[in-house]
């Protein structure tokens, strides 16, 4: 643990020596997360009610996917490039370390510059707050415990995607079509989807089970308890295919030689 948390520390240090830069990238990070959460602000000025969603609800549909995905993104930095590791041999380099690989890939950048996406996605969810007059401190309870959710989903659906460069090696574009594409729908309410869309972010990919359903319970558009616990059920069968899948590429993994 010593070691980790020196390992976090020497990455906090570094990536301030730059001050200037580093706040820069990490308000722009922020802003650019942001832009999309404006259009839709001032397209709801117009049509108060999407899918018989609310601005504000739908304010914290985009809170929860954007918190988890920047908390997940700051650790996250090794898992999103793994096809550099294998197209530069690093992998190896990992493999003979006296530490387990996923730490290891946790641990290769700590990117601090995304928490610009985690008080974006915080500031979003506390508009959404204000527009909803009747909340209390359960629900803040349930937005914390979501968006724990929403890191672990996103991390699991992400290291499968990296998985796969096993067998692919560039796995830049299917993480963009895969993962990028669904995080984008699922900060919206599935509602307004078509059915295969639905299903695809509710059992294939399964983001929307982050905040829609258990935010369609809260709220009362739902009123079955599977909806409440949806994101955990979408995690306890995303776990054994992510490590299923890690597992059978790492035998598959054969060393560059350098």
């Amino acid at each position: 643990m010593q070691i980790i948390l020196s390992l976090i520390g020497i990455s906090w240090k570094m990536q301030r020596e730059y001050r200037a830069n580093f706040w820069m990238e990490m308000v722009f990070n922020g802003l650019m997360m942001a832009s999309d959460f404006f259009l839709l602000y001032f397209v709801m000025r117009a049509f108060p009610i999407i899918g018989g969603w609310s601005i504000g609800e739908i304010a914290l549909l985009f809170s929860i996917m954007e918190v988890g995905y920047g908390a997940y993104r700051i650790f996250g930095e090794g898992v999103h490039r793994f096809e550099e590791l294998l197209l530069t041999g690093r992998f190896d380099g990992l493999m003979v370390r006296p530490m387990g690989l996923i730490p290891q890939l946790l641990l290769q950048k700590v990117d601090w510059k995304r928490m610009g996406n985690i008080f974006e996605g915080f500031a979003v969810g506390a508009f959404g707050l204000s527009q909803i007059p009747d909340w209390d401190i359960s629900f803040l309870g349930l937005y914390v415990v979501l968006i724990i959710a929403s890191i672990i989903i996103n991390f699991l659906i992400n290291l499968i995607l990296a998985a796969v460069a096993f067998w692919t090696i560039k796995n830049s574009d299917l993480t963009v079509l895969a993962f990028y594409a669904t995080r984008t729908a699922a900060s919206y309410p599935a509602s307004i989807y078509p059915s295969v869309i639905r299903y695809l972010l509710t059992f294939v990919i399964p983001l929307a089970t982050v905040g829609y359903y258990p935010m369609a319970f809260h709220f009362g558009k739902t009123d079955s308890l599977i909806a409440l616990f949806a994101p955990w059920f979408a995690i306890c069968g995303l776990i054994p295919v992510c490590l299923g899948i890690w597992k059978l590429g790492i035998r598959r993994y054969a060393s560059t030689g350098t």
